[in-house]
């Protein structure tokens, strides 16, 4: 018998129950077919595997293991070829602890650097998010463990985003939302899919059919599993019509919904057992990887590479890096003892070991005077830090100023109110810069911050969130060891405000509206001329490079790059290619190829960049679907914003036709909803399971005011874990965090709506 036959065989209710997890992080196994129940684990820059019965919440401590750079540093490195080694590293430690499937990377596309889980997501840009994103993929999945790409999709919030409708226009969907997961999915070959928390055009991500079944299993050929984020169904019945296999973590609800409706004949039972197929494929592969343990010392030298090879030199006016081993140097911030290496939330890492910049840099050949904490890193004011750290400065020759955005601002479940780092961080650097010291400043945030503050300065390293041994790159970066290669994968805007979707981005918690279309990040701030900090694309190096004989053709780009200076050091070759668009007055010039290149100094390569399918492609709103032809704009670039060489291209095909042009206002106020729901619960509201769990106070039972309540003053916290947990929580997902079976649950809402005795009676005895 095969296994189709065998899954044939199994009664609905073994079925239903293995659609849905055993715990937090294990699936269900059934003897019955041969089907071992697998482990699951965060793990976007490194594992967090749990060795204790976490909490509600699902977290709890876990074992060491190697922290790698955020997501957001890894982009910056333009080297998909690295980025699939550090793939294969943790693909290695996964199947190390006995994890089956990784949940990541994510590939979210960061329209707002306002987004607060940015640090986990690559870039602002599609291409170069599939592209990194495919090749983390294919490293995992090289050890035998399973890649889960999410969060499908639209997912460029967090607040409110278990409640909120990410409204978008089918072509803004398909060629910025998408097009990173399509990537991914297709080069990459990711073999699981997580759904996002969010509605999509009124549609809750995890049952939206055209987004599962239409896009990902029908145009795309995905046949995978899709999970749900955990906690984020909406109903497991109709997420299995529209494509979904598996909800996170157990839920008893769920099971019995799906045995309920298939009995009824409203579910087809021929969809559960294709689903507990694609379950039954994923455990049988995973019963080949290759158990062993890795070399930890190893795996945080190769995060340092990584850490390295993402550094973005953004500022050296008069060549203050890299510093000479006679300077005498101070060592003055925070963060140069105690590291921001990590973002705050499920991706958060206990490390096998950490390094920090005052400890490394000791050991360099530099001539180190002291160091001083500087500033409360929080943001409280402190005069004596402050007057510690000027007299320090007064007996070096160079200030080594350690700034960043501190964990509270950058956490999952929550965003950020601005772009600043502490102001106290700006009057330290001021006071220093009075002294006519040299200063280098090394910058630690996952996302883009403000830089205003950069005329204070001489050199400016960013150095992201380089996980556990991202303060060795930096020594080695600032004494000259390694020249820094990273190129920005976000914008650094010029002011607040300035970003595209500012006056819609959080504007309400029901819905979102992506009025800027395409218009996203660089291609917004390039066509319209907007003047930006430093732009996507952007980073120097401690050597310089030409680039020669340069060839366009439809086939791809052909050019001599050249390091012309003294050091080796990588370039980074952009392509980017300007669509005709007729409907629109100008059309975003976007990336569409790109290739870092190891040069030593004086050193010249011919290199060649081929287009691929996604270089020409533009939606066509009418026919529905991609198009290409007509005449492109392509050019050779430096970053977004600086090109070497541009030339026209003919490219064959019908091409998009349209009426007449468009304008940059009329495209933005064209794509806001018209439909201005109003949240509004009253007293006297009946609770539901999809009831928002901090609106329980409205409703009639004494249950549901000492839940609601509860809500209320977690969702209010300090405490970023309990504000997250609460952040527009539904009784649905509080019901499967509290493990409740679907009778509990209905005893629950009968408690909450006025019945307490029918409630607690069901409660309390299941029946």
């Amino acid at each position: 018998m095969d296994i189709k036959d065998a899954i044939r065989q199994l009664n609905i209710e073994k079925k239903a129950r293995l659609l849905t997890g055993e715990g937090f992080w294990s699936t269900r196994g059934c003897a019955e077919i041969g089907l071992e129940a697998v482990k699951l684990s965060d793990g976007p820059n490194g594992m967090r595997v749990q060795e204790k019965r976490p909490n509600h919440l699902g977290l709890g401590s876990s074992l060491p293991a190697t922290c790698y750079p955020t997501a957001s540093a890894v982009a910056c490195t333009f080297d998909p070829e690295l980025c699939e080694e550090l793939g294969r590293h943790i693909g290695k430690e996964a199947a190390a602890f006995g994890v089956s499937m990784v949940l990541g990377p994510g590939l979210n596309v960061k329209r707002s650097p306002l987004c607060g889980r940015n640090f986990e997501y690559f870039s602002e840009d599609s291409y170069l998010s599939g592209k990194i994103a495919a090749a983390y993929v294919r490293g995992i999945q090289s050890t035998g463990v399973t890649a889960c790409i999410k969060h499908f999709a639209v997912n460029s919030r967090e607040y409110a985003r278990m409640y909120c409708d990410s409204r978008v226009d089918e072509q803004t969907l398909r060629e910025i939302y998408l097009t990173g997961f399509e990537i991914a999915v297709k080069e990459g070959g990711a073999n699981a899919v997580m759904t996002a928390y969010n509605y999509l055009n009124g549609e809750h991500c995890n049952q939206n059919g055209y987004l599962l079944n239409t896009v990902l299993r029908g145009e795309w050929g995905f046949d995978g599993l899709v999970v749900s984020d955990w906690g984020g169904s909406r109903g497991q019945v109709a997420a299995i019509k529209a494509g979904a296999d598996l909800e996170m973590p157990m839920c008893d609800i769920s099971a019995a919904e799906v045995i309920e409706a298939v009995k009824s004949g409203e579910l087809d039972e021929r969809l559960v057992d294709k689903c507990v197929e694609r379950l039954y494929e994923f455990s049988a592969r995973s019963q080949n990887i290759l158990r062993e343990d890795f070399n930890r010392e190893e795996h945080a030298e190769f995060a340092a590479k990584v850490a390295g090879e993402s550094l973005v030199l953004l500022k050296n006016e008069g060549g203050a890096l890299p510093l000479k081993a006679d300077e005498r140097v101070a060592v003055i911030g925070d963060f140069a003892n105690v590291p921001r290496y990590q973002g705050a939330g499920s991706s958060q890492i206990i490390p096998t070991s950490l390094d920090n910049i005052l400890g490394v840099i000791g050991h360099s050949p530099l001539k180190i005077v002291g160091f001083e904490r500087g500033f409360d890193r929080f943001g409280g004011e402190s005069n004596r830090l402050l007057r510690r750290a000027v007299k320090l400065a007064e007996r070096a020759d160079t200030l080594v100023i350690c700034l960043g955005l501190d964990e509270d601002k950058e956490a999952e479940g929550c965003d950020r109110s601005d772009l600043n780092i502490n102001q106290n961080q700006i009057d330290l650097l001021k006071s220093l810069h009075a002294l006519g010291k040299k200063i280098v400043v090394v910058l630690s945030c996952g996302s883009a911050v403000l830089t205003d503050w950069d005329s204070y300065c001489d050199g400016l390293l960013l150095a992201h969130l380089g996980g556990q041994s991202g303060a060795r790159a930096v020594a080695l970066a600032l004494t000259g060891e390694i020249n820094p290669s990273g190129r920005l994968a976000e914008t650094y805007p010029l002011k607040q405000g300035d970003e595209p979707c500012a006056d819609v981005y959080s504007a309400s918690p029901l819905k979102s509206d992506y009025a800027e279309g395409i218009f996203v990040g660089y291609k917004y701030y390039n066509a319209l001329n907007v003047p930006v900090k430093y732009p996507f694309g952007y980073g120097l190096s401690y050597t310089t490079f030409s680039y020669d004989n340069i060839s366009v053709s439809a086939e791809g780009i052909r050019c001599t790059v050249t390091n012309t200076g003294g050091r080796d050091g990588e370039a980074v070759v952009q392509v980017y290619v300007r669509a005709p668009r007729p409907e629109l007055e100008v059309s975003p010039s976007e990336l569409k190829a790109f290739l870092k290149v190891r040069l030593r100094a004086g050193e010249s390569k011919d290199v060649f960049l081929p287009f691929d399918e996604y270089a020409f492609r533009v939606w066509d709103k009418t026919a529905r679907r991609f198009v290409s032809g007509g005449v492109y704009e392509v050019s050779v670039n430096t970053d977004s914003a600086h090109a070497l060489y541009s030339q026209t291209v003919e490219i064959a095909g019908e091409g998009c036709v349209s009426d007449g042009k468009m304008s940059y206002k009329e495209y933005f106020d064209s794509h806001i909803s018209r439909d201005e729901r109003e949240y509004n619960p009253q007293k006297g509201m009946v609770a539901d399971m999809d009831t928002v769990v901090a609106d329980l106070v409205y409703c009639k039972g004494l249950v549901a005011k000492i839940f609601g309540n509860i809500a209320r003053i977690s969702k209010n916290s300090d405490d970023k874990i309990k504000s997250m947990a609460m952040d527009w929580l539904r009784v649905r997902a509080l019901m499967q965090f509290m493990n409740l079976n679907d009778i509990q649950a209905q005893g629950f809402l009968l408690a909450c709506n006025g019945h307490f005795f029918k409630g607690m009676k069901k409660l309390l005895f299941k029946k």
